[in-house]
């Protein structure tokens, strides 16, 4: 072999093997010294709401959010992100080779927003099963009887004319002052119980003759009843792992996140029945435990802590627990627990707007002009 062909021979050995390690580095992939070869390496790709958070990995202040930080070994990192205002989130995260590992935070308030939405006084209230409307008793004065707010098209109540509560019932010859409320699987229409009587309203329009329907309200329950029974089962579909879905299918309470990709579901209830709700809130009983979630898009299964009340912040990555005195929010895997409010409510009630952005509680405060029990929002952006 001539030496020109042997030098070209080489010369083309040495174009591809440096192609070769640059598509390996471009692809992530750096030179260990202490190994003394080439290894791979992942990526953190970390976004925060708010953003512009500090990045500390193991530790050391490394970007802001949002960024990537490449080029990482694989191995397990402890990520903590923090924002000055904000109550700070870390987990341990693990790093593949070649893969993107995603960190999305939502970074509740430290010192959270409390604001009166109701003046007039309120008893009890109770949240449609699709979360968009709550129906409540107003018990005394010119605005007495049941009023219902609707949430517009899936927004946060505000102060605007078309999100104001409108008056279903007004109390006229019925004193609708201790009712209690049952709604229709399709959030149109609610049973109000007072006493022995029952009357069919409905949600949009005010009642001038309420209808006494406790002649068929077994039947009409039963109807509705049926109803949801039939949406959970095909909701079950869902899950193509038939072993996962015998199990949400034989659970004590199941509540499926709002963008149906997982579900947190309880096996066995205590002797006091405690609440696992999606949407609605009420007097919970006991402390429920062995809540779980599991995740259908990456198959693993989560042990959320103990709590009287249990469910799902709208944004499908979180899940509220209300404890005595206490309201919190816990990543879905049931890390990351944030205190959001220690301090007086009452029954238990606490419900999150459509859009996740504040949370809704009842309260008093001991003052003659606020000793009313009334809607209270904390804001959580």
């Amino acid at each position: 072999m001539s030496k020109r062909v042997l030098v070209t021979i080489l010369t083309v050995i040495l174009i591809f093997g440096a192609a070769a390690v640059a598509i390996l580095f471009a692809k992530g992939y750096t030179f260990s010294s202490s190994q003394g070869r080439i290894i791979g390496t992942g990526i953190i790709s970390a976004t925060s709401i708010p953003d512009s958070a500090s990045v500390y990995i193991d530790g050391h202040l490394t970007t802001a959010t949002n960024a990537t930080i490449s080029s990482l070994p694989t191995k397990k990192y402890h990520v903590r992100i923090v924002k000055e205002g904000f109550i700070p989130w870390e987990k341990t995260v693990e790093v593949r080779e070649g893969l993107v590992t995603e960190v999305k935070v939502t970074l509740f308030p430290a010192i959270p927003t409390i604001y009166p939405l109701t003046y007039n006084g309120v008893k009890n209230p109770t949240l449609s099963p699709d979360g968009s409307k709550l129906v409540f008793v107003v018990p005394s004065g010119k605005r007495a009887g049941i009023w219902v707010w609707t949430m517009v098209n899936n927004q946060p109540i505000s102060f605007v004319r078309s999100s104001e509560p409108h008056q279903i019932a007004q109390s006229i010859g019925i004193d609708f002052i201790n009712s209690t409320f049952k709604w229709s699987s399709d959030s149109k229409q609610i049973i109000a119980q007072q006493g022995s009587n029952n009357y069919l309203l409905e949600s949009e329009r005010l009642n001038s003759d309420p209808r006494d329907i406790t002649a068929t309200l077994a039947s009409t329950l039963k109807l509705w009843s049926d109803d949801t029974k039939q949406k959970d089962e095909t909701r079950l579909l869902i899950i193509k792992d038939l072993s996962v879905r015998k199990t949400a299918s034989e659970s004590a309470l199941l509540r499926w996140s709002p963008d149906e990709t997982k579900f947190l579901y309880v096996s066995k209830l205590p002797q006091t029945k405690a609440v696992l709700r999606n949407t609605e809130a009420s007097a919970s009983g006991q402390v429920i435990t062995g809540a779980k979630v599991y995740d259908l898009e990456a198959s693993q299964q989560y042990d959320l802590p103990s709590a009287k009340l249990i469910f799902w912040l709208p944004d499908s990555r979180h899940i509220v627990l209300v404890e005595d005195n206490t309201v919190s929010i816990v990543d879905f895997d049931g890390s990351n627990k944030a205190v959001i409010y220690a301090g007086n409510f009452l029954n238990d009630f606490v419900f999150a707007w459509p859009d996740a952005s504040r949370l809704v509680l009842m309260s008093t405060f001991p003052t003659p002009t606020a000793s009313e029990p009334n809607l209270y929002g904390i804001n959580l952006k």
